[in-house]
């Protein structure tokens, strides 16, 4: 592949995505097609197969009523200032009410002028979306996606909406547990009075929560404690949590499945006794009552069978 193929295509593959539904109404509020929604000028930093920093800036502008474009993308190595430039024009059209394709009919570089080439027949094909000022593209569904920020936007990544899917969770929730104890999580056999708590911070973008569980009889010292941050994840395009434990457990899970009631987590981590990968759901199906439950846990590989089915109840507090 030459140089303009590998630097077009490369303009379009990053990790991310998000969404941003207050904006999309807007723009759609406008009565504006995704044709129309490309245009303008697109911006993001990544590295370069060297490991240099690099900004790169896309440029869509229309050339007729019929669809017709022109593109100029240009990227540069912060520490140099060096900057290649590629040109191409095509044809956008439409995939649906979300959707736009751009077909690249033809492309040349510019610069540097060594690389230059002359116009060059192509049979690129980039589909995009445009999620309020971010454009997402793909060049087929077995590629990673790329994203892309309007130029000069002021619109947040991440907003408080993301968090909407949590609401259940809010508040606290107690009760009693005859708990058979825990290898992974070094958690000892007997009664224990559980109290869970979760906020949003005051931006309603990141939510706190904390699990204590004392064994009946037992002190702050004899407790199981969780801490724990959720956030959404634009790279994860989902609900993300990392948490750690006073047993010496640190652990990154994220939401795999999700409705008005039931919240779905897969989690994996470290503990002393070793690896542990599970599945934990939430159910909040009956009102004010939280049910958990670890659907499937393994330690290093090693099914925990007693561990996996067990029903933990707690009642909201008022």
């Amino acid at each position: 592949m030459d140089l303009r193929g590998m630097t077009l295509i490369g303009l379009f593959l990053t990790a991310a995505a998000l969404s941003l539904p207050g904006r999309v109404a807007a723009q759609e509020a406008d009565g504006k097609s995704p044709t129309e929604l490309v245009l303008g000028t697109w911006v993001k930093t990544g590295v370069n197969i060297d490991g240099q920093r690099i900004q790169q800036r896309l440029v869509i502008e229309s050339k007729s009523s019929d669809g017709q474009f022109g593109l100029k993308y240009s990227e540069t190595v912060l520490s140099t200032q060096e900057t290649t430039l590629n040109e191409g024009e095509g044809v956008l059209t439409s995939g649906g009410p979300k959707y736009v394709v751009i077909n690249m009919a033809r492309m040349r570089v510019r610069t540097p002028k060594d690389k230059a080439t002359d116009w060059k027949d192509s049979e690129l094909s980039i589909v995009a979306q445009i999620v309020g000022d971010r454009m997402h593209s793909t060049m087929g569904l077995n590629r990673k996606g790329g994203v892309w920020t309007r130029e000069n936007s002021t619109t947040p990544i991440v907003t408080a909406d993301k968090m909407d899917v949590m609401a259940p969770m809010l508040g606290t929730y107690a009760g009693e547990h005859e708990d058979a104890g825990s290898n992974g999580y070094g958690i000892k056999r007997g009664t224990q009075h559980i109290v869970t708590k979760h906020w949003l911070s005051p931006s309603g973008k990141i939510l706190i929560g904390e699990w204590t569980s004392t064994p009946a009889g037992g002190t702050a010292d004899d407790a199981f404690e969780v801490r724990a941050v959720c956030s959404y994840s634009p790279v994860e395009k989902t609900i993300i949590v990392n948490y750690h434990t006073s047993t010496g457990v640190s652990m990154f899970g994220k939401l795999i499945r999700a409705n008005e009631s039931k919240l779905l987590w897969e989690r994996t981590g470290n503990s002393p006794a070793g690896l542990i990968h599970e599945y934990c759901l939430f159910d909040f199906s009956e009102p004010g009552v939280m049910r958990h439950t670890i659907t499937s846990r393994t330690v290093d590989g090693i099914a925990e069978e007693a561990e996996q089915g067990v029903v933990i109840t707690l009642k909201k507090q008022k």
